[in-house]
């Protein structure tokens, strides 16, 4: 497989179902009246007690965690950097309210560098210095043998907690031992061929439907063709739509590596079909090239531009300019701007001004973390010696309803499962604005959300 084909679309489509299809829970969580909120709770633990090293990465006074993410590689430097940077930031928030079980939290970065190589030896690594796993993003986790067998400290095979930020295989996505900070893509087990089961939230078709009053939605979906994972990630998104009331005038298969001129066949499909709908489930830069192409070619029929977090970007804006004028992004977490509207997002901010979609996701998964060792400490009497990766793993099954401070809205992260809750955004005027809830700090849980469960075996489902 020829890594520059891809990376590029992985990157997001992995996170599509979780962000824009929210599999999982039909009872969200997020209000759509919603408030301020506050941040986490100073953690528990009787700092009177000795502490010992009880576990790897768990000394007499610090804790330590492995971020380990696609950052330097020769096709986009820098690629997942926010990932680093979002745990980083998240480390220092934690550190300012005094640690967790009486210790301090140090954060190790590890580049996976966009190999197979370099994800397993960052696995290796955590195994030997690190309590957890902690904003992983590596898009090449399709081994994950040793994240779910190596030795704790005592010898036995528990594995290392591993709290991803973004999942795109399935051997990932089903780990007993892997919980992914949005819910998860799919159903499990799952060979990674066949069959599976998604769930498909349908509050941004409800908003177009019933507050756009768009009621015969029909439209172009492009979808991310290099490799296997990125086409399971990417059907379950449209066969869904097309339930929930979008017809597909054409479906069309693209390359991450395309230029501007590839995207002239879905320009002539829009304008040959007078869709009204169009989709593109690669990153922002698809997104960017096909309206480009649009404009180009004097396209006019396409009422709603739909995307997810990975258009959540300032890169789209600053790229597509003109050409992205309207297009609708919605998110699972609170955008930076509600800034001054949520305590936890605006520790965030005071920490790191302006992260990614993926930095900020990666605070969400320190924040799963952080409650996962307050929680073992809490069930065992305050005691800051009982922090092992089979405690931490035992408390993070056992988490049923977080939200991040209000941050993201309520799902249950032991059964990896999702909110259909989301925030609807839209480009006016070269900025994102909020539009649904308009109401900074929440979100659209309904008022008709509904999950649609469907069972589809992408491969077969992929026509492109």
């Amino acid at each position: 497989m020829n890594m520059s084909k891809r990376w590029w679309i992985v990157a997001t489509a992995g996170a599509l179902v979780l962000a824009g299809c929210s599999g999982g829970s039909t009872g969200g969580g997020g209000s759509a009246l919603g408030g301020v909120t506050t941040t986490t709770a100073k953690a528990p633990g009787d700092c009177s007690v000795p502490r010992r090293s009880t576990e790897f990465g768990v000394s007499p006074t610090t804790i330590t965690v492995t971020v380990m993410a696609d950052v330097q590689n020769a096709f986009r430097p820098g690629l997942f950097k926010g990932s680093w940077e979002g745990v980083k930031a998240w480390g220092d928030y934690i550190n300012s309210r005094g640690g967790l079980a009486c210790r301090k939290v140090v954060v190790k970065e590890v580049d996976s560098k966009l190999t197979p190589t370099d994800s397993q030896n960052g696995i290796a690594a955590a195994c030997n210095d690190s309590l957890a796993m902690v904003g992983t993003t590596a898009l090449f986790l399709q081994d994950v043998r040793t994240m779910n067998t190596c030795k704790d400290k005592a010898g036995k095979a528990t594995g290392i907690p591993d709290i991803a930020d973004l999942q795109t295989e399935a051997a990932q996505q089903c780990s007993p031992v892997s919980f992914p900070v949005l819910g998860s893509a799919g159903s499990c087990p799952y060979s990674g061929t066949g069959p599976r089961t998604f769930a498909v939230g349908s509050v941004q078709l409800d908003y177009y439907f019933d507050k756009l009053g768009l009621k015969n939605l029909h439209g172009v979906f492009v979808i991310p063709k290099d490799v296997p994972s990125t086409i399971a990630s990417a059907m379950p998104i449209i066969r869904g739509f097309n339930k929930l009331g979008i017809k597909s005038d054409a479906e069309i298969g693209e390359s991450g590596t395309a230029i501007q001129t590839d995207y002239t066949q879905v320009a002539q499909a829009i304008e040959s079909n007078h869709s009204n709908y169009a989709r593109n489930d690669l990153d922002y830069k698809g997104s960017v090239l096909m309206r480009k192409e649009a404009q180009v070619q004097g396209v006019n029929s396409v009422k709603v531009w739909d995307c997810s977090v990975q258009c959540y970007d300032p890169r789209f804006i600053q790229e597509g300019g003109s050409a992205v004028e309207g297009q609708y992004v919605w998110l699972s977490s609170l955008p930076i701007e509600d800034k001054g509207h949520n305590a936890e997002l605006d520790a965030l901010l005071a920490r790191y001004p302006k992260p990614d979609a993926f930095g900020t996701e990666a605070w969400i998964a320190g924040e799963v973390f952080a409650q996962a060792v307050n929680d073992t400490v809490a069930a065992h009497g305050g005691d800051p010696n009982s922090v092992t990766r089979a405690n931490v793993l035992a408390a993070i099954r056992n988490m049923h309803s977080f939200d991040a401070g209000g941050m993201i809205p309520k799902i249950d992260v032991g059964r990896k499962r999702g909110s259909a809750c989301l925030v609807g955004l839209q480009v006016q005027h070269g900025k994102f604005v909020r539009i649904d809830p308009v109401q900074p700090g929440t979100f659209d849980c309904g008022p008709k959300q509904k999950v649609l469960t469907i069972t589809i075996d992408p491969a077969k489902e992929y026509h492109g």
